[in-house]
């Protein structure tokens, strides 16, 4: 797993903030520990103070010392020096005609000024809806965004959304590490305030965790610093895709009962909208936490809602999601133990496309069912090489063992036992444990080597207790 190489501060931490992004902070009273407040409903002792008025100071700063120009040179005739240096910094908010003036005397059009970041930041959501949309997005599109980021030296609120919506594009073409190291550039102007850039920031962030499958750091950065909390103001398809984030990170954390939490959210969210895809997500995502939770009938009701969804929107009908449902489907039957059903649907995935994840699934079932003929065309038509994670990989080799030995061997069942299940263990595969570690058990007792068994048994016991525990956490 690539670590995280950017850092979340803490939007707590007002202490140096103050300075760095010219926040005024007020404290009212003492709080002993004041990320057990909840940000939404207090906002307690802390006013930010962030206006277009801001904005034309830090603006007219910029053009000043790019043009080399001294407070006193600039201010002559329109204010002070010292009242230049208060609006330059934020610290008071002065009539519009005194902007207007100062920026003209710098050679800046106050209107235009406006028009044109107004005109920039309505394209850059535009495109960002579309991205969260998993709608495609036009070349030229991208070129206008990346160009607007890199060739614009004064942090304007649109240049800093062209960089965070430019790393959202990255991310969505999984050019991972250029999108991080955009997202940690960007990250010292974010000011933590309930404004458009820390919304996207907090969202995109969450994004990225996902791709570097960052299950653990992302469940524990919302329980510990609620930072969708910022999201409070942003659309409601936002907000829902935010909490289908943590819906996912939760679930492969296998914190099940917080991962229904969040879905639950993400679909009370989304109600009233038509976008058949994300719909489909929450579904598929809601049919698999229930599947784990083990309420498989509310598991198939979400999975046949999903199957209906793309049988009449024919827009989202593509073979990568009939396999990803059908692969879904047919691992809930799998889990319930009808083994039938399980192995239909998987070869209904695989005829869809041949996804390694499914195809593993149906050669597990169909030993589990006792179809050696069938595992064995099934191995024989997908070599190692088919199956780029590891995992597959080892399920593999485990499935191949046990199909192709007649004569158990207690050396090579010992090798793969050390190789294949602390890799299991240490990746948290606790499904894969709850399956092969007693199969490796039932087979060493056939050597009659029952203390390696027992370890196996012990090894699959320990996996379901740490599966009990995250699904009552």
């Amino acid at each position: 797993m690539i670590k995280s190489s950017f850092t979340i501060h803490s939007p707590y931490d007002l202490h140096n903030s103050i300075l760095n992004n010219e926040l005024i902070f007020i404290v009212t009273h003492h709080i002993r520990n004041i990320q057990t407040i909840n940000f939404g409903k207090l906002l307690l002792g802390v006013i930010y103070m962030q206006s277009k008025e801001h904005y034309w100071g830090k603006l007219i700063k910029f053009h000043r010392l790019d043009q080399q120009l001294k407070q006193d040179d600039l201010a002559v005739g329109i204010c002070t020096s010292s009242y230049l240096s208060r609006i330059e910094n934020g610290v008071v908010i002065a009539e519009q005609q005194i902007y207007e003036q100062l920026l003209a005397r710098l050679g800046l059009d106050l209107k235009e000024q406006e028009a044109k970041e107004h005109e920039h930041i309505q394209f850059l959501e535009d495109i960002y809806e579309r991205l969260l949309s998993n709608e495609e997005i036009a070349e030229p599109e991208i070129e206008k965004i990346s160009s607007f980021q890199q060739n614009n030296s004064f942090q304007s609120e649109a240049v800093i959304l062209s960089k965070l919506v430019y790393s959202r594009y990255l991310l969505s073409i999984h050019l991972d590490l250029e999108a991080r190291q955009l997202l940690s550039a960007t990250e010292p102007f974010i000011t933590w305030q309930f404004d458009r850039v820390t919304q996207m920031y907090v969202a995109i962030t969450a994004f990225a965790h996902l791709s570097f499958w960052e299950f653990k750091e992302l469940a524990i950065r919302e329980e510990q610093q609620h930072l969708g909390q910022y999201l409070g103001s942003a659309s409601s398809f936002e907000q829902a895709n935010y909490e289908y984030h943590l819906a996912f990170a939760n679930h492969r954390n296998s914190n099940f009962s917080q991962a229904l939490a969040h879905i639950e959210k993400a679909s009370s969210l989304f109600t009233h909208q038509y976008k058949p895809l994300f719909q489909l997500k929450l579904f598929s995502m809601k049919g698999v936490i229930y599947n784990d939770l083990h309420c498989y009938k509310e598991a198939l009701m979400e999975f046949e809602a999903g199957i209906e969804l793309l049988t009449h929107v024919g827009k989202i009908q593509s073979p990568l999601q009939w396999s990803s449902i059908y692969n879904n489907l047919a691992y809930c039957y799998e889990c319930q133990g009808n083994l039938k059903q399980a192995m239909i649907h998987y070869e209904q995935a695989n005829s869809h496309k041949e996804d390694p994840n499914s195809l593993i699934n149906w050669m597990r079932t169909s030993y589990q069912f006792g179809d050696v003929i069938l595992l064995n065309q099934l191995l024989v038509k997908y070599p190692e090489q088919n199956f780029p994670l590891q995992h597959q990989k080892y399920q593999r080799q485990l499935l191949e063992y046990v199909n192709n030995n007649e004569e158990l061997k207690f050396d090579l069942l010992k090798q793969l036992e050390e190789r294949i299940f602390p890799y299991f263990e240490e990746r948290e595969y606790y499904s894969l444990t709850l399956y092969y570690a007693p199969l490796w058990g039932s087979l060493y007792e056939q050597l009659h080597s029952y203390k390696h068994a027992s370890n196996c048994y012990k090894t699959a016991f320990n996996a379901s207790e740490l599966v009990r525990q995250r699904m009552n956490s």
